[in-house]
């Protein structure tokens, strides 16, 4: 085998190993399946505060795609209502790329229980 093949792919398969391991993992909290995201803040609900949520934009100078992004900032939205009881979240404002803050609130919602 070629000396030159077998170094670029041992570079290729580090630079795989260091984006991966540098990549974050959200954690999936027991009960975040049942927090709704709604679109405007609901009515005749107790506020349960709010939250700030960051997570990487970009890994190694590769940015991150807005899909994964978002996905990811809803799901710490979502894990941070399970920790104060709510059930319902709204999303209200997104200052940076990977930043999000998002409002909580328990709503009597007996379809949920």
């Amino acid at each position: 085998m070629n000396i030159k093949k077998i170094i670029s792919n041992s570079i290729f398969l580090f630079l795989t190993l260091l984006l991966s391991s540098c990549a974050k993992y959200v954690d999936i909290k027991d009960g975040s399946d049942k927090i709704l995201l709604v679109k405007k803040e609901p009515t005749g609900c107790i506020s349960r505060g709010t939250v700030d949520v960051v997570v990487l934009a970009e890994i190694a100078y590769v940015e991150r795609s807005e899909e994964s992004i978002n996905i990811d900032l809803l799901q710490l939205a979502k894990n941070s209502a399970v920790s104060v009881r709510a059930n319902t979240i709204v999303k209200s404002a997104s200052p940076k790329p990977g930043e999000a803050t998002f409002s909580m609130f328990k709503c009597n919602r007996p379809w949920t229980k």
